[in-house]
């Protein structure tokens, strides 16, 4: 029977430099284990939480140093003559000599690689316990020096987010600080450290598992080759493959070669499929694979045929990019999500789990893991593949010039390798991709390189990297990547890395670049958008978490800048504002009141009008859209469209109504342009039009019915439409325009839409069409919202058009209740009723646009 012992016992650290004024110069406990230094130093209040106020400055010397951590209490063990000990670190962050009882056994520069070294020798026979020395450096230093040995072909003003010595170094490169997050590098013992003890085993680490299904969907084949470490004792072997009830379905003895290996599988007919959440149910089945009487190993599998469609489209030029899952072409809404924590350690199964739960909440079926972070911990893949949300995982390159150096490139393959065998079986999994923005960053500094060429060599060039992106990675994906599509970069495709005509692309023309509006996110579609974005602040209570100072909160302030690493963003604040509402800048709540309505108002035109670029087979002009991002990772204002604390900003509720199931939407049409060649300066073109569109993404068609209600903004009378009601056919997974109507005074006239289950009379869906901007618009001077609490849900009415209707509990009356919708527009005659959890009879405030005036 293999033997399994946890280390994590009798730890303690210590600085082995200077700096810091001497601070942790004497072993100290760790705060638990795994562990890294800021967790430990945040323990014994050696340093300001990071995260707090301006302390990310006072904290900054803890990169510089090198710290050791060890265990005194490593065993004894009893290793018969016929077992081997082998050591196992799942992670070490990240330059380490590993020491047992004096004895060098391992260094190692990857975070990302575990690492199995047998030790038997060293502790059989020894009585006394063993001691386990880890023995960091700096990962500055160090990745400096290799800066240095292996020379860097770039420029150092084209690296962003820490120097350029990041990239020599297989660390989380988000460690060196990004634009939403804190320069924090800890280091240490950042996974589980165990020993084994075996006679022989299966060797976890080199099992490849692959499910496969027909294209008519009605059979599957679960294939399964691996190999087995130790022979002594024997070597009998055999499969099981248990059903989603728990059933055994198939078994099946195995032989194994003289060289340990074996190879086998299953078939299953008619096998229950596993779908993404709003498709389906998520049935998974367990191979479970026994070694005699010594080891077994077990693995969730769930069948789906999945495919990446780039086909011509009808109407324009460029392919498609398209997740098809079962035979079913899917939009594919979400997030990116970055890593929780810049403490990983910290990242428990149950805040894996309330992160993604929330997601699936608000109705996003994808979300993107990107480079700059890790290749995600076991919990994330578990609980996405059991809940239904798809996977695009980035390998872990980000926004630089890597090299590719020989010893550079193994270490690469030897990661790669490790991940893919490690995360790979997972039906949640869609699409791996190179890197994150390396090519487009070739494009836009002029990096040697040539979209057509296929064949290299790329290590003459100043872009050595193709190497890796174009060889490497491609060759592994082949031998182990399960039929799960590959890409080389996000963005990548066409022309130019970021062509929207193919492939996927990200869209930052919106807030950096030029500050376009935000009204042209439709002009700047691609075919599948992985990254675009909208920053705002947080929820005030995060901010009073992370400012302690009540006279620093404000947006002008210096402990506030140091929590909005986005360049330029006051500015860019100001001008979005600016062009579209009127706004506050004071009081804080106003302000974020103002920044937040500014994101959410931007991701309706962006996933209401992508989404209805997903027309049906042929004319899928935009098949996905994943804002950056979903997360935060600390107290700060960002892109986020949920805080650090789990509070949803406006923007969420904003996404999670636009990729319902069944949704309406309606587009303003430019109907007259003034004056011909700038005949006339500061006259905004007429909208005095709409479009009308519904999504149906269900499978079948639906008979609907479309009403339509207008009003006065002002007065808050209804105006007169002249065809208020339609029934209408909604053809299945797609988009369906539905009407183009006249507005009766378009600058002061809003549109209610809602569309009607013909049968049931149930309400699918609604959205309020408002005239913009925004600042010109003059609301009803006696503007009554009426907000009535009804235990677990609100009901809100009012006597006049009222836009970005935002509910919460008051400050002062403790935490945040648990919305199930918010920022809504309302209009005069309807009641809409909002879900609430946790609200315990406590206050219900609201507020909304203009609400100051």
């Amino acid at each position: 029977m293999i033997k399994r012992i946890q280390l994590d016992r009798g730890w303690e650290f210590k600085q082995t430099t200077a700096l810091g004024d001497g601070i942790a110069q004497d072993y100290l406990s760790v705060s638990q284990f795994p562990t890294v230094t800021y967790l430990d130093l945040l323990h014994h209040k050696l340093i300001p939480d990071p995260y707090v106020d301006q302390n990310e400055l006072k904290t900054l010397w803890v990169n510089h140093a090198d710290w050791t951590y060890r265990s005194q209490q490593v065993g004894s063990f009893e290793v018969a003559p016929n077992e081997r000990a082998v050591l196992v670190f799942e992670g070490l962050d990240t330059v380490v000599d590993v020491y047992l009882n004096g004895t060098h056994i391992l260094f190692s520069k990857n975070m990302h690689i575990a690492h199995r070294v047998d030790v038997t020798d060293l502790v059989r026979n020894r009585k006394e316990p063993s001691v386990l020395e880890l023995r960091f450096t700096s990962a500055i230093t160090f990745s400096r020096a290799e800066r240095d040995r292996i020379g860097y072909k770039g420029d150092s003003s084209q690296i962003h987010f820490g120097g350029s010595e990041r990239l020599f170094l297989r660390k989380a490169q988000y460690h060196w600080g990004w634009d939403w997050g804190p320069t924090v590098q800890p280091c240490g013992p950042w996974k589980p450290i165990y020993m084994e003890i075996f006679q022989s085993r299966i060797a976890r680490e080199t099992v490849l598992v692959t499910p496969q299904v027909t294209e008519d969907l009605q059979s599957s084949t679960l294939s399964f080759k691996g190999s087995i470490e130790g022979g002594q004792g024997g070597n009998d072997l055999r499969a099981e493959l248990v059903d989603p009830a728990g059933s055994v379905v198939a078994t099946k003895e195995l032989s194994v070669g003289t060289n340990g290996e074996f190879d086998s599988s299953f078939t299953v007919d008619k096998p229950q499929l596993w779908y993404p959440f709003q498709y389906g149910a998520q049935p998974r089945y367990t191979l479970r694979i026994v070694l005699s009487n010594s080891d077994a190993q077990e693995w969730k599998i769930g069948f789906r045929r999945l495919r990446l469609l780039e086909h011509p489209l009808k109407a324009t030029k460029g392919t498609s990019f398209v997740f098809e899952i079962n035979n079913i072409r899917i939009f594919a809404g979400g997030s990116n999500w970055i890593p929780g924590d810049p403490l990983l350690p910290r990242m428990t199964f149950e805040r894996y789990e309330a992160w993604l739960k929330l997601a699936k909440a608000g109705n996003q079926s994808m979300l993107r893991v990107w480079g700059g972070g890790i290749v995600e911990d076991d919990a994330f893949y578990e609980v996405c593949s059991r809940e239904g949300i798809l996977i695009w995982q980035d390998l872990l390159f980000a926004c630089g010039n890597y090299p590719a150096s020989p010893d550079f490139v193994e270490n690469v393959k030897h990661e790669v390798e490790q991940q893919v065998l490690r995360v790979g079986h997972h039906p949640s999994l869609a699409i791996w991709a190179g890197n994150n923005e390396d090519y487009m960053l070739a494009d836009r500094w002029g990096w040697q390189y040539d979209p057509a060429d296929e064949t290299g060599p790329w290590d003459h060039t100043d872009f050595p990297a193709p190497l890796i992106y174009e060889r490497t990675l491609p060759e592994i994906m082949e031998r182990l990547g399960r039929g799960v599509p590959y890409v080389r970069s996000s963005p990548y495709g066409g022309d130019y890395a970021n062509d929207p005509k193919v492939g996927d692309v990200h869209i930052w023309d919106v807030w950096h670049a030029a500050m376009a509006p935000y009204q042209d996110y439709k002009k700047y579609m691609g075919r599948f958008v992985s990254e675009f974005g909208f920053e705002s602040a947080p929820n005030q209570r995060t901010i009073n978490s992370a400012i302690t100072d009540p006279r620093e909160r404000h947006s002008q302030s210096r402990t506030w800048l140091s929590h909005d690493k986005a360049p330029g963003h006051t500015r860019r604040y100001a001008m979005y504002m600016g062009e579209n509402f009127r706004f506050l800048m004071h009081p804080l709540d106003a302000y974020i009141y103002c920044t937040q309505f500014l994101q959410a108002e931007a991701m309706s035109y962006a996933y209401n009008l992508w989404r209805r670029e997903f027309r049906g087979p042929g004319e899928e002009y935009c098949a996905g859209a994943l804002v950056w991002q979903l997360n935060d990772l600390w107290p700060a204002m960002s892109w986020a469209v949920v805080d650090v604390d789990l509070r949803p900003k406006p923007a969420f509720f904003v996404m999670k109504r636009a990729m319902q199931m069944v949704t309406v939407g309606i587009e303003r049409v430019v109907t007259k342009v003034h004056g011909e060649e700038q005949e006339v300066i500061n006259f905004d073109p007429e909208k005095r039009a709409c479009e009308i569109w519904a999504v149906n993404g269900h499978q079948t068609e639906l008979d609907a019915t479309l009403k339509l209600k207008a009003f006065d903004i002002e007065t808050g009378n209804e105006v007169a439409l002249p065809e208020p009601k339609r029934s209408v056919k909604l053809a299945p997974n797609r988009s369906t325009d539905i009407a183009r109507i006249d507005i009766p005074n378009a600058d002061w006239t809003v549109i209610a839409a809602y569309l009607e289950n013909s049968k049931t009379k149930a309400q699918l869906a609604r959205w309020v069409s408002w005239p913009e901007p925004l600042k010109y618009l003059r609301f009803r001077r006696d503007l009554k919202v009426n907000v009535q609490p009804q235990g677990d849900r609100v009901v809100l009415s009012t006597n006049a058009p009222v836009k970005g209707v935002v509910l919460g509990v008051p400050l002062e009356e403790g935490e945040e209740a648990s919305w199930e919708d918010n920022f809504v527009d309302l209009v005069p005659g309807e009641e809409v009723t909002v879900g609430v959890k946790n609200l315990n009879g406590r206050t219900v405030k609201a507020r909304w646009l203009c609400d100051w005036e």
